[in-house]
């Protein structure tokens, strides 16, 4: 019962930080058409799973798939960490485990947050299913440049 509450949390995290707007590693695709807008694709791990609205600047589209994936693989990285963290924790002092449990409530609080915001804000964005990040490129011969900004 225990590993299943671990795991519900961890994954309930992930998809927060995938639905925050505070993106600590940026990794985007920014492409260039010819005589055409392309909007940017954002990507964490190896799944798209925002881009950037073309009708309006104040909007993004999310794609389920891609949120889902990248949350199953930050979830299971999660899960390694802890698994570290609680096995070295063990053996040391009883506040360590304690600071690091109010840490985990505390980044699962901040996750809660960003999924409320986002789902207040929900009619400003679209969901689609999966991302068509390939068939745009292909059909407008877009050439396009993997990105990275560390903040």
């Amino acid at each position: 019962m225990k590993t299943i509450f671990k795991l519900i949390g961890f994954f309930v995290t992930s998809i927060g930080f995938f639905w925050s707007h505070l993106d600590l590693i940026r990794i985007y695709f920014s492409c260039k058409a010819k005589d055409d807008v392309f909007p940017e694709y954002f990507a964490a791990f190896p799944f798209v799973y925002k881009s950037q609205s073309l009708a309006t600047s104040m909007a993004n589209e999310y794609y389920l798939l891609g949120i889902l994936l990248n949350s199953i693989i930050t979830t299971t990285l999660f899960l390694f960490i802890d698994s570290i963290l609680s096995n070295f924790l063990k053996s040391k002092v009883s506040i360590l485990s304690k600071i690091y449990l109010v840490f985990k409530l505390i980044i699962l609080s901040f996750s809660l947050f960003n999924i409320y915001i986002s789902y207040t804000f929900i009619r400003e964005d679209n969901f689609r299913f999966k991302s068509d990040f390939r068939e745009q490129v292909k059909e407008f011969n877009a050439d396009c440049k993997l990105k990275i900004k560390v903040l």
